[in-house]
């Protein structure tokens, strides 16, 4: 899958981001890693209930209308590769980018907490990022 319209913006928000300092406040990014590093060894795990849990709604009713499978079975057989060291976290306001060797992953804050919004990504050239997993 593809993600172009809202993660360029992201994209560029979170590049804006970068460079003014911004943070997330009083939810702070802590909560925007661990969502993503919970997500990630979930998959890599193979406990893909769990990871299914972690995905923004959007997402994980994209996955399974495309795939025409429930959630944990789509999400098996995207085959996302396993996301290693966590290298760094870019925030802005309710969206985070947690970027991991191998893998990037971004995250939204709902009223309950985080949840990914994206994951499988990998930075294009001047272009958004290319993400197999994500949300409408």
């Amino acid at each position: 899958m593809r993600a172009w319209g809202y993660l360029a913006v992201l994209g560029v928000l979170l590049s804006m981001s970068l460079g003014c300092g911004a943070s997330a406040g009083s939810a702070g990014p802590g909560g925007a890693q661990a969502t993503a590093q919970g997500f990630t060894q979930a998959v890599s795990d193979g406990n893909h209930a769990q990871a299914c849990s972690l995905l923004a709604p959007d997402t994980k009713a994209q996955l399974e209308q495309g795939a025409g499978k429930p959630c944990r079975v789509a999400l098996a057989e995207e085959n996302l590769a396993a996301a290693d060291a966590f290298e760094n976290i870019a925030t802005f306001g309710t969206m985070a980018q947690v970027r991991f060797a191998g893998d990037t992953v971004f995250v939204t804050r709902f009223p309950r907490g985080w949840k990914v919004l994206a994951a499988g990504c990998s930075p294009v050239p001047e272009k958004p990022y290319d993400c197999r997993l994500q949300g409408g």
